[in-house]
């Protein structure tokens, strides 16, 4: 078999990553005519959301051939909504293409893209897109490109104009290329960076010795993987510029999956190991995405890190802890399906009804089982409540939400015990749009959304301590658990930690994770306000227990009290989701943008030019922002866009916190009338 390349479309999103995988399909023969996103024909946009918001919101994967390679391609969304389909992206890919549009330049979805590929140490080639649009500035985009990446960034590929309108590009790696006067700044860039790779060729290039084309090959690979080459290549995906170049210099210059750097992984032991990415390794992969089709239901799509996996066989789910039978392995090409036999290191395969993986669990060979580290899934900021719109219809909603929250790791759908409401959160208002309408279309379950929740948490901001004592005397045996707890800050976003500080048997080893089971019960009814404890430390130093009356749900009620009564005395406060949001408009709105941020109880980090927008960074409460796209649309008279992210919790201030919390009582004693 030949070489396995395996990459990814990243970028913001309308950057036209969509029509350029399209091209690259055409031009492989993969498909035989190039689709429209306005007509909702294209290989990658398949589902009906899609087709109707003309913009991806799922990951997409092909295959092709080129040049002799198997070449698989994974084009993600660009809306910061979808994020959880970049990060299921980035598991997939061996590298990343940022896709960068020359009307536009870089933008906010560019840096998210491409810090999501850095931390994963992917390497990644520039592709700017869109040359021939007729905002297109070449000039601009590569000053903004300078100034992200600095001098890592270097043409290979650049664009040949006649006037001011793009023609064709040109291979800087061609020696007859090199000779041209007008490419001569390209070329000495390009060469330097080359050279710097390695001190023995830097002393070869300076003595004035031609490199060979092994060597240069050698140099690019070893700085694309490093990190110190970041090549530039152009074109247009619409009208198929410069996409054979892309093929041929990703092909010719980068390096396939088995000359990739090892993966780190953990053994049985929890060591870490590193694993070759090759087909004689034993076998490893990932479930990456889980998608659930009308006709063939729960679908998984496998990324093979290592070895090869055999159609119709047996492997090891090591996550679980399981043996799973695996059956027929398919390629993708959008939403087609093309039986195969095996898949091998690199490659990218479905298969149906794998029913005990979760997304993002590892498979490997039985006898050598590995974990690969699980991506962090960013915490969901926007909520709603929801019901179904038809009584009756509970059963069916119930398991379309088991679905939903099986294809998409970043919706949390769980029921509020004190309002007694299913509650759906997810990363923004598009995200839960495109969430709610799929029940109605995907799982035949009309939902009714109720008024956004904002998911407030609380925490506290001493340490304090707590007796708990439940003790029961009833006929027969009664009831006996004791704890005392101690409770401290944490730093914000550190989660939840419990210790266990029992000497001498004060509490009986068994009973200790029943009080932490009793912790984390109490922590999430919350105290001030129903509202889930974050960012605490919670230690089990003292206690007692009865030989008889103790029992593991003594213990639990025991570390509920507890917990509840440290809480109250460690001045608790409420926590608020705080977004990072980027409002993009012409200059002469700018002011009145500022305006409507501070107005809303937001902090402006910084202001700066993209293209011929600014943009205003800011941090702003999430509870804030409700009607922000409108008030906005109408300010702007529909220029302006904003995107917003969840950037970390913050304290609510005291005088809203009262209030929030009042409402909360009086919602919670309404239900009880």
């Amino acid at each position: 078999m030949g070489s396995v390349y395996n990459f990814g479309l990243f970028g913001h999103s309308r950057s036209g990553k969509t029509i350029l995988a399209e091209a690259i399909l055409f031009k492989a023969g993969a498909i035989d005519r190039m689709g429209d996103i306005n007509q909702g024909n294209t290989t990658m946009d398949y589902e009906e959301e899609e087709k109707r918001r003309l913009m991806s919101t799922n990951l997409a994967v092909a295959h092709f051939e080129w040049k002799k390679s198997i070449c698989h391609i994974v084009d993600s969304p660009g809306y910061m909504d979808f994020i959880g389909e970049q990060i299921a992206a980035v598991e997939a890919v061996d590298i990343g293409i940022l896709n960068i549009a020359a009307d536009n330049g870089v933008e906010v979805g560019t840096e998210k893209s491409w810090n999501l590929l850095k931390n994963k140490q992917i390497p990644v080639i520039i592709f700017i897109n869109k040359l021939d649009n007729e905002q297109a500035d070449f000039q601009s985009t590569l000053k903004q490109i300078n100034e992200l990446f600095g001098k890592r960034a270097v043409n290979v590929i650049v664009p040949v104009f006649s006037g001011n309108k793009f023609q064709s590009v040109v291979n800087l790696l061609d020696p007859e290329n090199q000779k041209k006067v007008e490419f001569q700044n390209f070329v000495q860039n390009l060469f330097d960076s080359i050279a710097e790779v390695d001190d023995a060729l830097m002393e070869k290039y300076l003595g004035g010795e031609n490199l060979t084309q092994q060597e240069i090959v050698t140099a690019l690979q070893k700085g694309i993987v490093t990190g110190t080459i970041i090549p530039v290549c152009c074109g247009s995906g619409l009208n198929q510029i410069g996409v054979e170049q892309l093929l041929d210099f990703i092909v010719n210059y980068l390096p396939d999956t088995s000359h990739l750097p090892p993966l780190k992984a953990k053994n049985q032991n929890n060591e870490e190991i590193e694993i070759q990415r090759n087909n004689s390794s034993p076998l490893s992969g990932v479930v990456f995405k889980t998608f659930n089709d009308p006709f063939m239901g729960r679908i998984s799509y496998l990324k093979v890190r290592s070895g090869v996996l055999g159609s119709n066989s047996n492997f090891y789910n090591a996550s679980q802890g399981s043996k799973e039978r695996i059956g027929q392995l398919f390629k993708l090409k959008g939403k087609k399906q093309e039986l195969v036999a095996e898949a091998f290191a690199g490659e990218i395969v479905a298969v149906a009804k794998l029913t005990g993986f979760k997304t993002f669990d590892t498979f490997s060979d039985p006898s050598m089982p590995v974990i690969y580290p699980v991506p962090q899934i960013p915490e969901a900021a926007v909520s709603f409540s929801i019901a179904p719109k038809v009584k009756g219809t509970e059963d069916k909603l119930g398991a379309a939400i088991s679905k939903i929250m099986d294809e998409d790791p970043t919706i949390k759908i769980f029921r509020d015990n004190e309002t007694n409401e299913t509650i759906i959160s997810g990363m923004g208002d598009v995200h839960l749009d495109v969430v709610i309408n799929k029940f109605k279309e995907k799982f035949g379950v009309e939902v009714i959304r109720g008024t956004p929740k904002i998911a407030y948490k609380e925490t506290i901001t001493t340490t304090a301590t707590g007796e708990g004592k439940h003790k029961k005397q009833t006929g027969g045996r009664g009831q006996y658990g004791h704890c005392f707890l101690r409770v401290e800050p944490l730093p914000r976003g550190s989660g939840f930690e419990f210790v266990d500080e029992i000497f001498g048997g004060a509490i009986p080893r068994q009973y200790i994770p029943s009080v932490e089971k009793g912790v984390r019960e109490a922590m999430s009814r919350g105290v001030l306000a129903g509202y889930p404890i974050v960012d605490i430390k919670v230690t089990v130093y003292d206690g007692s227990y009865h030989v008889v009356d103790s029992s593991d749900i003594a213990f639990q009620l025991a570390g509920i009290l507890a917990l509840q009564k440290a809480v109250q005395e460690a001045k608790p406060v409420l926590l608020e989701p705080i977004m990072t949001v980027e409002v993009s408009v012409p200059q002469e709105f700018v002011g009145d943008v500022m305006g409507t941020i501070n107005a809303r109880r937001g902090r402006i980090l910084e202001m700066t030019a993209h293209g011929n927008n600014q943009v205003v960074r800011a941090l702003v409460p999430l509870a804030e922002m409700s009607n922000y796209a409108t008030e906005l649309r109408s300010l702007t008279s529909g220029r302006g866009t904003f995107t917003m992210s969840f950037s970390h919790y913050e304290e609510v201030p005291p005088h809203l916190a009262e209030k929030i919390i009042a409402a909360k009582k009086s919602a919670k004693e309404a239900e009880k009338e």
